[in-house]
């Protein structure tokens, strides 16, 4: 979660904020939070992947990732939030209500990097709201994802197509074993890109073993940590 003195903030805040309010908040599975907010669009408009961010704390923030964006005016969007960590971000998320209105800070769009037409994308319960607003053209993508157990039943029955692993033991643990099985399989030979998301360290290992296992070439293969063992601020 990023960290910053509250005076940065509050400039972060003139330059980037925007107001917005909570249309919906919904409940899709255990451990997440799935809201609805009207939200002055910022230079360029609203897209699906567009990152935002919410000062939870005078001197803390979180980021999340735009997953929808409808409504007449374009200005609707939806966040999908694990909730499975603990602190103040967490606890923010939880009472969020119906009618709240807050400050979202936003900029220009900025788009992964992706390669390839049809790619692996993995991660964990944090990264299961990007990976929605990436795959959905859903053009022979491989998704795989790592949620907990108690999740699983309702999210694979909102996202047929997805790979849901309950996870156990370490984090990333469910997905390297998975990803063991899975490289030689004959649809991942017709794989040309690949977007690993969530767990820093897990993020390392998976990249390793595709790189190792020739199935794809490093530069088609796109990282974003969003947070890591022992490690505040991702």
């Amino acid at each position: 979660m990023p960290q910053a003195p509250a005076v940065i903030g509050n400039l972060v805040e003139s330059a980037l904020g925007r107001p917005a309010r909570v249309l919906d908040v919904r409940r899709p599975a255990p451990g997440f939070i799935e809201w609805e907010l009207h939200a002055a669009a910022p230079p360029g408009g609203w897209r699906p992947g567009h990152e935002v961010q919410f000062r939870v704390a005078p001197t803390l923030g979180r980021r999340y990732t735009v997953r929808t964006v409808g409504g007449p005016d374009l200005e609707r969007i939806g966040i999908l939030a694990a909730t499975d960590a603990s602190g103040p971000g967490t606890e923010w998320i939880r009472r969020l209500r119906a009618g709240d209105r807050m400050t979202l800070l936003a900029g220009r769009h900025r788009p992964l990097r992706e390669t390839g037409t049809r790619r692996l994308y993995l991660g964990d319960g944090c990264a299961l709201g990007t990976i929605d607003a990436y795959v959905q053209d859903g053009a022979g993508h491989v998704v795989a994802v790592e949620v907990p157990a108690d999740s699983v039943a309702a999210l694979a029955a909102r996202r047929p197509r997805y790979h849901f692993l309950p996870a156990t033991g370490a984090p990333g643990d469910a997905l390297r074993s998975w990803l063991e099985r899975a490289v030689g399989d004959d649809v991942f030979a017709e794989l040309d890109g690949a977007v690993l998301l969530g767990h820093a360290q897990s993020l390392q290992q998976q990249r390793r073993a595709l790189v190792d296992s020739r199935n794809l070439p490093r530069r088609a293969i796109t990282t974003r940590p969003y947070w890591a063992t022992g490690k505040e601020g991702l």
